[in-house]
């Protein structure tokens, strides 16, 4: 099969290489679509410590099922079929220590992330380990979404978790920091739990004008919104940008008694903040860290996409092969000036 195969840092190419072989309480899935994450593009140039390389990136999956081992069949038949379209939960918990068992699988002591510790999507099959169905993360796809539009529930199920964990409340002020994917996701999703006004900031032009073009009426520039914000702060601020300057902004925007949701990742040599004490003791502040999602959030994420209560579509804005899909990582600035979702389609 054809595959991208992460060599090492800024080393990426396309490879023959065997198709997976699926043992028989594992599946094989043929990926049908896989979209670019940001976090993919942060491995690409700045590497990861759960990766072990050669490996293939790619977690926000969408594909049909090519084959089920014969001890999956006994054990899950009429819920799995071959030919079956299905979405990928990424991130598989052991379902076993202390977090699982008490419903807080994101921070599972053996967390196993397709796209990291196994073979992602991008590549023509990926093959799902048993713990990944036994946890219940492959998850099926209703006809009414498109292979584009299911590759988005994926981060949509983080961005749940996220405000799940910060607990949206109706009539909060909300300030998403980041008008990339994962800020424009913040905002579909605060404004249909109710939230007030909701403010958003990027330090890129581009992002900013292609905000309001999607109708993020309050979208400003980073040094604007100083004078477009009340002067009590925003009650919930979301950090969906991953650099240490986002971080020290929210800092400055939240409200006493507000929350700070650090939702973006940074590089681990960034990983060095100097944050006030004082400021978080004397104001009340709540920090809140969320990473990753759950099936169950992915499915909740999967039921507001097909029920018609958020639109995706708008958030996609290139749809390419494998062979394209090297030429993308190696673009200057591509999350700069193209804000949206890059969907890869591996057997085109």
């Amino acid at each position: 099969m054809k595959a991208l195969m992460f060599n090492g840092v800024k080393e990426l190419e396309l490879a023959d290489v065997p198709v997976p072989s699926a043992k028989s309480d594992e599946m094989l899935i043929k990926v049908e679509a896989c979209s670019i994450c940001g976090s993919d593009f942060r491995i690409f140039y700045h590497g990861s410590h759960r990766i072990q390389k050669p490996t293939v990136l790619g977690h926000e999956i969408v594909g049909t099922i090519e084959f089920i081992g014969d001890d999956l069949r006994s054990k899950y038949q009429g819920l799995y079929a071959e030919g079956q379209r299905v979405g990928l939960s990424p991130a598989i918990p052991c379902g076993r220590c202390y977090w699982c068992k008490n419903e807080l699988r994101t921070v599972c002591d053996n967390l196993k992330i397709i796209g990291y510790e196994y073979w992602g999507g991008f590549a023509q099959y990926v093959r799902i380990p048993y713990t990944a169905i036994e946890n219940g993360c492959v998850i099926p796809i209703p006809e009414i979404l498109s292979d584009v539009e299911a590759t988005l529930i994926e981060p949509l199920a983080c961005v749940v978790n996220a405000q799940h964990s910060a607990g949206v409340t109706p009539g909060d002020t909300v300030l998403i920091i980041g008008a990339g994917v994962m800020g424009l996701l913040h905002c579909k999703l605060a404004s249909l739990y109710g939230a007030g006004k909701i403010y958003m900031c990027d330090q890129i032009p581009a992002r900013i004008i292609n905000a309001r073009a999607l109708g993020v009426e309050n979208a400003y520039i980073n040094n604007e919104l100083q004078y477009k914000l009340n002067a009590r702060g925003a009650d919930l601020v979301i950090v969906a940008a991953g650099t240490k300057s986002a971080i020290e902004q929210a800092f400055k925007y939240v409200a006493k008694r507000g929350k700070i949701v650090l939702f973006a990742g940074l590089p681990a040599e960034e990983d060095q903040l100097i944050l006030s004490s004082n400021q978080i003791h004397y104001n009340e502040l709540f920090i809140v860290g969320t990473h990753g999602s759950t099936p169950e959030q992915y499915k909740e994420a999967l039921e507001i996409v097909a029920d018609g209560r958020l639109n995706l579509k708008d958030l996609i804005k290139e749809e390419v092969s494998l062979e394209e899909a090297v030429e993308i990582f190696k673009r200057p600035n591509l999350l700069d000036h193209r804000p949206g979702r890059v969907v890869v389609f591996p057997n085109i």
